[in-house]
């Protein structure tokens, strides 16, 4: 026997060591679910990266189709730390799996499991490191479902990083700060959104064009109102009082100037609460002009 065909069998002796070691950590695995669910236990991916002899892909792809149609045969606890370790298996099978990290993510979602579904897009943001399609994903999320918008703004702020020409993703950065109560960033994004669009005359520009004049409207007053409010606060802390008139609060040197909101009428001061209040109608309804 040549020296060749010495390496081969010591090859497959080695891959049938492997699997073995493998096939025993798997049984033990298995073991630790629930008797109802090990007929549909997933192998680990150290063991399906050797047991495709290279067909990674193929197996990534069969796994995935697998756990389509059968996801949801699991309940109780063992429910979602199933399904994370299906798709975690699927992408270190193939990382670049964007619909993996697609459908894993929406699987998770339906319990709530963010923690699971972070992990997930997470493994796929940094396996994918020129995608803005799963950071997108994972920020939607954050935003709509979780309402954490902290992670919303981490997200969004990598999907913009990697993509910052898409329309949507501004508008909804724009929109995390607001959330977030930073109207100060949330006004920047929006003016830098009113001038890219200022000559685009297509559908999507007058669209854009009118929903950051909306927003900047909105928060223009909203950022004078807190500026006005902290100055009268400031005054009563100081004097013990509250000001006569909004211009006392020029004359004290609590402001620079007194400002006038966007269609140039003044704020107005009712001098026995200290409220301050803008007279001129928000132009966004419901939610958004709460304030």
């Amino acid at each position: 026997m040549n020296a060749r065909a010495w390496l081969a069998a010591g090859l497959a002796a080695a891959m049938l060591a492997g699997a073995g070691f493998l096939h025993r950590d798997m049984d033990e695995l298995a073991r630790s679910y629930p008797t109802e669910f090990r007929s549909y236990y997933v192998p680990p991916s150290a063991y399906l990266k050797i047991a495709s002899l290279g067909q990674r892909n193929l197996a990534a792809d069969l796994v995935f189709i697998w756990a389509v149609q059968y996801f949801d045969r699991y309940g109780g606890d063992v429910r979602d730390d199933y399904l994370f370790h299906t798709f975690d298996v699927i992408t270190d099978l193939d990382p670049e799996f964007y619909e993996a990290y697609v459908f894993g993510s929406l699987f998770l979602s339906l319990d709530k499991r963010w923690d699971l579904l972070y992990r997930l897009e997470d493994k796929g943001i940094a396996a994918n490191p020129k995608n803005w399609l799963i950071p997108w994903d994972a920020g939607t999320y954050a935003f709509f479902q979780a309402k954490d918008y902290d992670k919303a703004q981490h997200y969004l702020s990598i999907a913009n990083g990697r993509n910052g020409k898409i329309p949507v993703i501004q508008r909804l950065l724009a929109n995390v700060f607001k959330y977030k109560r930073d109207y100060r960033e949330s006004l920047s994004y929006w003016l830098a959104i009113r001038d890219q669009y200022a000559h685009d005359d297509s559908s999507l520009g007058s669209f854009m064009q009118m929903a950051a004049e909306r927003n900047i409207f909105d928060l223009t007053i909203r950022l004078d109102l807190e500026a006005l409010q902290g100055a009268v606060e400031r005054y009563k802390s100081r004097e013990g009082t509250l000001p006569f008139t909004l211009e006392t609060l020029v004359t004290a040197g609590l402001l620079p100037a007194l400002p006038q909101d966007p269609t140039g009428k003044p704020y107005l001061y009712d001098r026995k609460t200290g409220e301050v209040t803008c007279q001129s109608p928000f132009k966004f309804k419901g939610r958004f002009g709460q304030w």
